[in-house]
């Protein structure tokens, strides 16, 4: 009996662009469909839950925001985002990945890399549905629990809302206490092996993760930055 295909949510007003993204998911078994704007994407991303949304940030033949269609999508669902652009500036990349987007990919891209990526994000997303990626049922350093069973955190008993991404950040860095990590290896271990130079992922996911977990965002006590090599999750010193 064959599995069900991932289901991919394609946004984006160019159909051309768009009829060459889809065939390729299509021939690699992936199911697609394509909202050709903001508010069918919404309906689209309520009704079917899908396992990838890939929107392109260039609208071309309707005035939308394509940023703001990110923040909303990812209010509607914790399915990985990847968000496609032909701007490369890194201040866009991080306001995309402010906004709840996973991955940013600058056009053009070689369809290798781009298909590297959407399985990264499925597997990633498929293992965290069925329960795959934690091994320690319980992590605790200070006022922070970390419950790898429920993938709830707890802040002094009251539960902290993370995405999937600052989860599997905190979860890694936590369970390496005392330990830096280094970009490459951060990115790698959260995203996938296809990733490692995308620092800026990194700079926003854990600016976000600190204004959730510590009491000064500006003076971290429990992620800790490492100048030149990464990240350090501090040990628990009760």
């Amino acid at each position: 009996m064959s599995m069900p295909a991932n289901k991919i949510i394609l946004v984006g007003d160019e159909p051309n662009f768009l009829r060459s993204i889809r065939r390729n998911l299509v021939g690699r078994g992936y199911e697609v469909s394509v909202a050709l704007d903001d508010q069918e994407a919404y309906v689209m991303t309520s009704s079917s839950k899908p396992d990838l949304l890939i929107l392109n940030l260039d609208f071309t033949t309707i005035d939308i925001d394509g940023l703001a269609i990110c923040t909303k999508l990812r209010s509607l669902t914790l399915s990985p985002i990847i968000v496609l652009s032909s701007i490369g500036s890194e201040k866009t990349k991080i306001d995309a990945l402010d906004m709840g987007a996973d991955d940013y990919l600058v056009l053009p891209f070689g369809m290798d890399e781009f298909l590297a990526r959407v399985r990264s994000s499925i597997r990633r997303w498929s293992l965290m549905n069925n329960g795959r990626l934690d091994e320690d049922l319980l992590i605790v350093n200070r006022d922070l629990l970390i419950d790898t069973e429920s993938r709830q955190v707890r802040l002094r008993g009251e539960i902290v809302k993370l995405t999937p991404h600052e989860y599997d950040i905190l979860v890694y860095l936590a369970r390496r206490a005392g330990k830096a990590i280094s970009h490459r290896e951060l990115l790698k271990a959260v995203w996938g092996n296809v990733y490692g130079e995308e620092r800026e992922y990194l700079r926003v996911f854990i600016s976000q993760l600190r204004r959730k977990i510590e009491d000064d965002p500006m003076r971290s006590t429990y992620i800790l930055t490492e100048p030149g090599i990464g990240y350090r999750f501090a040990a628990d010193q009760q």
